[in-house]
């Protein structure tokens, strides 16, 4: 490398200085060695290996041998990011990159994590878990994106592009059947096909996935967690002129899964925390004689279970998304870009959050929300050595969330007749048997909030020499938020109510105003047209709002402010020995200021829940990535991430009083990620036999803002195994077979953990991990 980089003369003029489109393909096989993989990370087409950002990027073709179904199969793939499935909704991701994570699915927390479908931006978490079976490429951009992406991407942003017909090419398909554990049937297939041939061309794609539930209920014996999503797409493209490209495309969601179940973790005993003066356990249900079976103590606690004693409900999720883009050619070297998105989507959902076989804590919620994003932009694509992406954005967001808890009076401790709690050595005393007495619209609420966005950008590239290129840019972006929030209180009922409504205690408004530039500046360096260095400094933001739970009419329309991203990054990208090695490394360290966390404020002589500018976090490590090609039909990719990450400052009450929070470790963020794929074929009589095996390991991390010891998830190594087999048919048919084993150690550690976080909640229970799966399915390809 060294040698190369000495002697090595590299120009970006020798470079096309505009890589065509990619419609069904995104690769470009190199013989016997690693293929080309085009991204679009910057807004225009490119090889990956010319892009200055830590980009991770994965075709169909590496998605589907590694079985990797949706965004929570990225996991190990990409350095520094862990995903899991939330467990307080349906089709809702759990991400974490470079220590930024999604900590909440309710839709007023913008998540500091981009995810774009098809460029258009996603504003809200759910239905986000994307199906990836007519998935063109995913990319993983690791972090600040806030010049080109926009805001609420200081962790990154995940861009997903679904692959298109060509009105130039063939028809073309694919159709896949599955089968497998917990009774898995899986039903994909989609075709595209020009209408008009060099005009018009569609694609017509289905996906129907079900299962039975991949967890046991130890009470009844069944199981739970069943799944069943139907997702539809239509979508066309029309070339009417050799300039002029129109993509349309039109998607429904329809998801009548179960939540996915809780693991009650409820302890009687007195766990301390690190914070001093803050504990946890001693459970309500463990105090109650009538509910202490559900309880059980902390030295016995184990995270390898995934047996669950509750039945969670189904939900209902109805998504119904349209995009539209129009790209045009106004010379060989200008181009006009707009995209135009639309998501609507509504859910109706009934959770059992004590987890236990009691249902002490049932809440019914339904969400209801749309968007409208705009985005025009120009890209320039000249010979000489100044080049320029800049455009405007726009998006209006609202949503509509209601929420009616009941509470069984079994988790409250026994009163006197003035109200007082009556105590025993000390101690609550509970007596109230389940199912006797209840609190119907506990806190019930409504809220309603919109966003508005509008947003100017431009990054300019100038080749300072033939070598030597410098890049900056920049987006302004405004921000406007209102928010109206009504509560109710309780009534007391000899029965669960979900429907009840109480007395209203009040309603009220509030409006919030945001703005916020972010800069970029990145100098790179190419030694030889393989090996690229590059320097950055860039800026991520983080919106500010409003809190949608708050619980209180006081903060309810208490604003709290943005959080922003100061980020350096150093990197090397490089491929060797003939494209038949490709080792990727970068360097970074960000500050998040401004850090929001959710605390509670003394209001008068009431502490009340609130969002707050209360902490300051840090963020270093290093990130590898390596593309091995042994041999011709093999091929090994590697990721490694180390991250150290930690808060600065912390002062704030999470519930026991005001202390220095700032020793607790920040959820989600192990300090070491590894995985590696190895994908081999081989001919085989008249087919050819395919051998995938994964490998994916993360470190010891946290799920709970107090650092709980049950939401303390070990060190994880899972295993996949697939063998397949494609036989040509004729022409370009061909069958394949197929078998796969998930998880094959059958490790089931927790994904995530939630608690009340203080001494006598009823609330502590653990989302479990789906244990092994395997799976035969057989593929047509035309």
């Amino acid at each position: 490398m060294a040698a190369a980089m000495g002697s090595g003369q590299a120009a970006w003029a020798a470079e096309p200085q505009q890589t065509p489109d990619v419609t069904a393909a995104n690769q470009q096989q190199q013989s016997g060695g690693l293929s080309d993989i085009i991204v679009t990370a910057q807004k225009r087409a490119e090889p990956l290996q010319n892009v200055p950002v830590s980009v991770s990027a994965f075709s169909n073709d590496t998605l589907q041998k590694a079985r990797v179904d949706g965004l929570t199969g990225l996991r190990g793939l990409v350095p520094g990011m862990t995903v899991t499935r939330s467990g307080a909704a349906v089709d809702v991701p759990q991400i974490s990159l470079r220590g930024i994570s999604i900590q909440d699915v309710l839709p007023s927390v913008e998540p500091g994590i981009g995810i774009t479908l098809d460029g258009i931006p996603i504003a809200f978490q759910r239905g986000a878990l994307i199906d990836a079976f007519d998935v063109q490429r995913v990319e993983v951009l690791r972090g600040p994106q806030g010049v080109l992406n926009g805001k609420n991407t200081t962790g990154g942003s995940i861009n997903v592009i679904r692959l298109r017909p060509d009105p130039s090419a063939d028809t073309t398909g694919k159709a896949r059947f599955t089968i497998g554990s917990f009774g898995q049937n899986d039903y994909e297939g989609y075709i595209m096909a020009p209408v008009v041939r060099d005009i018009l061309a569609v694609k017509a794609a289905i996906s129907v996935r079900k299962d039975n539930g991949q967890f046991r209920n130890i009470v009844d014996g069944g199981r739970e967690g069943d799944r069943d999503v139907r997702q539809y797409t239509l979508a066309a493209v029309a070339t009417p002129t050799d300039r002029l490209n129109i993509y349309l495309s039109f998607d429904r969601l329809e998801n009548d899964s179960a939540i996915p179940p809780y693991v009650a973790t409820p302890v009687p005993d007195l766990i301390a925390y690190s914070v001093p003066g803050y504990f946890g356990g001693m459970n309500s249900t463990c105090l109650n004689p009538a509910t202490q079976i559900v309880c059980r103590p902390l030295s016995d606690f184990d995270k390898g279970k995934n047996e669950v004693e509750t039945t969670q409900l189904p939900a209902s999720l109805r998504l119904t998304a349209g995009t539209g883009e129009i790209s045009y050619d106004l010379t060989d070297e200008v181009k006009f870009t707009s995209l135009t998105g639309y998501r609507e989507f509504h859910e109706r959902q009934t959770s059992d959050f004590d987890a236990t076989r009691f249902a002490l804590f049932r809440d019914k919620a339904s969400v209801d929300a749309k968007q409208f994003s705009q985005e025009a932009r120009f890209a320039t694509s000249f010979s000489g050595p100044f080049n320029i992406v800049a455009g405007a954005f726009y998006m209006n967001y609202r949503y509509i969330e209601k929420q009616n808890p009941s509470l069984d009076a079994a988790v409250l401790p026994d009163t006197d007749v003035d109200g007082n709690v009556i105590l025993t050595n000390g101690m609550p005393t509970f007596s109230t048997p389940p199912g006797v007495a209840f609190l119907n619209s506990l806190n019930r609420y409504r809220t309603f909030q919109t966003n508005k966005t509008f947003a100017l950008f431009f990054q300019a590239d100038y080749d300072i020499t033939d070598q030597l290129r410098l890049t900056v840019g920049g987006r302004q972006t405004w921000d406007r938020k209102t928010t109206d929030y009504s509560l109710w209180a309780p009534v007391v009922s000899p029965t669960r109510d979900n429907d009840a409504i109480g007395p209203l205690v009040g309603q009220v408004t509030g409006r919030a105003k945001f703005k916020k530039f972010t800069p970029k500046v990145n100098l790179q360096y190419k030694f030889t047209p393989d090996i690229l260095a590059y320097a950055q400094y860039s800026k991520g933001y983080n919106t500010g709002g409003f809190n949608g739970r708050p619980g209180n009419l006081v903060t309810a329309v208490q604003a709290y402010e943005p959080e922003t991203m100061q980020a350096y990054e150093v990197g090397l990208k490089t491929e060797l020995f003939n494209k038949r090695v490709r080792l990727n490394l970068s360097a970074f360290h960000n500050t998040l200021d401004d850090k929001q966390e959710n605390v509670l404020q003394v209001v008068g002589t009431t502490n009340v829940a609130t969002t707050l500018n209360v902490a300051k976090a840090q963020y270093k490590g290093f990130e590898a990535e390596l593309a091995v090609a042994p041999m011709r039909g093999w091929t090994i990719t590697g990721s490694l991430g180390y991250l150290d990450a930690k808060y600065k400052d912390f002062v704030g009450d999470l519930g026991q009083g005001t202390r220095d929070l700032s020793g607790l470790k920040l959820r989600r963020v192990p300090k070491w990620t590894a995985g590696a794929i190895s994908d081999y074929s081989f001919g085989a009589g008249p087919g050819t036999v395919g051998l995938n095996a994964a490998i994916f390991h993360t470190s010891r991390y946290e799920t709970d803002v107090l650092n709980d010891p049950r939401g303390s998830i070990p060190p994880v190594t899972k295993i996949d195994l697939g063998i397949r087999y494609e036989l040509p048919i004729t022409g370009a048919t061909t069958i394949e077979v197929a078998g796969f084993v998930k998880n094959v150690t059958n490790n089931t550690t927790y994904d995530g953990y939630t608690s009340g976080d203080a001494v006598g909640t009823f609330i502590d229970f653990a989302n479990p991990s789906i244990g092994r799966q395997w799976g035969v399915s057989l593929t047509a390809r035309f």
